[in-house]
């Protein structure tokens, strides 16, 4: 009765250890929410640098700040860049996201686009001289 009693309690350990699962921090629940919320994604202040494309140096600083209008639209409150006089206000981007990669298309008839991947954000555009300014930048924390 005992090797009985104890074969019947290995086997219940056994059934039980095969159908215990984990719950862990790495669920897939804040991919799903970004996808339908990609604009929480870019909403923040950025600290970075400004150059036109070829330049090799450190380039020079600037801050670029987002706020969220919508799940996909946010409004860049401000770009500013005291070396070069740059300072752009208000203009809406809609935001898409794909494999990770979230794309800012603006709202208005400015030649400016943007991507954000991984923290970092990268915009380009161009003023009314034609002339072409890069912005790479990290949001703060």
């Amino acid at each position: 009765m005992e090797k009985i009693k104890y074969m019947f309690m290995a086997v219940l350990v056994a059934l039980v250890s095969m159908t215990v699962t984990s719950c862990s921090d790495d669920d897939d629940d804040e991919n799903v929410s970004n996808q339908k919320n990609p604009a929480s994604m870019i909403v923040g202040t950025y600290a970075g640098t400004l150059r036109q494309p070829g330049d090799n140096t450190d380039g020079s600083p600037c801050y670029v700040a987002f706020e969220r209008l919508s799940n996909t639209t946010v409004m860049l409150t401000r770009f500013i860049c005291e070396k070069y006089g740059i300072d752009i206000k208000n203009v809406n981007f809609t935001i898409s996201e794909s494999n990770g990669i979230y794309k800012l298309n603006p709202e208005s008839n400015l030649v400016v686009d943007g991507m954000y991947i991984n923290g970092v954000l990268t915009m380009t555009f161009q003023t009314e001289g034609d002339d072409t300014w890069i912005f790479n930048g990290k949001k703060e924390k």
